[in-house]
């Protein structure tokens, strides 16, 4: 058992990262930055009620068509949050370059987004969460706990 006590769903997670993928990739074809603002504003959504942004879609969508698989894992749900909040950040930056003209920039901040979030869905690796847990480990406030034990 985690020390929190926490049940998080890896299942809703990789959902979330599937759909901010798709729509970035999306948004990069078809070069469209009100989709990066929308996908922006669903990471910040989700951060600030501490759930993945696009959690409707995997429980009424994903989920029901048993399309992603719920995955319940005893885990501490903050590493998850800070991952979703920094990718907003991202997301909200390369949204704003992309509107103020600086595509590459914009563009190079997307795929930042798009190529961690492809890493975590395919091997389990969480960047955002390896850079809470490294902030813990330095004693930075507010962060505060251990990974967990790795499954196999």
């Amino acid at each position: 058992m985690h020390a929190t006590g926490s049940t998080v769903d890896h299942g809703a997670l990789k959902a979330n990262q599937l759909v901010i993928i798709v729509l970035d990739l999306l948004a990069f074809i078809l070069n469209l930055w009100p989709v990066t603002a929308f996908v922006a504003a669903a990471m910040v959504a989700g951060t600030a009620l501490g759930k993945p942004g696009f959690l409707p879609l995997y429980r009424w969508i994903f989920k029901p068509l048993r399309l992603i698989r719920p995955d319940p894992v005893q885990d501490d749900p903050r590493p998850h949050r800070f991952a979703q909040g920094f990718g907003a950040f991202v997301m909200i930056a390369g949204t704003a370059a992309l509107v103020l003209g600086a595509t590459a920039a914009g563009w190079a901040a997307v795929w930042i987004v798009i190529l961690l979030a492809g890493i975590n869905v395919f091997t389990g690796f969480c960047a955002g969460c390896f850079v809470f847990y490294q902030l813990a480990r330095l004693g930075f406030p507010g962060f505060t706990g251990s990974p967990p034990e790795v499954r196999p």
